[in-house]
């Protein structure tokens, strides 16, 4: 890192700034189940989301290490596809995961 701002002759806040932050919505969804790969209907969304968002975004969706959760990010440049897929894959794990078994 020092050998970089040494060649650029840029502060680190100058470089940082250059850096594009896009937007991102992160969801924490309380389930019954973490195992959130193995319903085929939540799996599919979540691939789906993906695939939408294409190389503009991502999706990341992993177990909370420390409570009964799901967490739930999308990142990705149109703020207002964001937070609908977000919201979406949110309310659907709800749905899917906290279901009687």
């Amino acid at each position: 890192m020092l050998g970089i701002l040494a060649r650029s002759g840029q502060t680190l806040s100058e470089l940082a700034a250059a850096i594009p932050l896009d937007p991102q919505e992160q969801r924490a969804v309380r389930v019954r189940t973490k195992e959130w790969r193995a319903d085929p209907v939540l799996s599919a969304a979540v691939e789906a989301a993906e695939a939408e968002l294409a190389d503009e975004g991502r999706v990341v969706v992993r177990p909370s290490g420390t409570e009964p959760a799901l967490r739930v990010m999308v990142e990705g440049r149109d703020a207002a596809v964001v937070r609908r897929l977000a919201d979406e894959l949110a309310e659907l794990a709800s749905e899917r995961l906290n279901q009687e078994r």
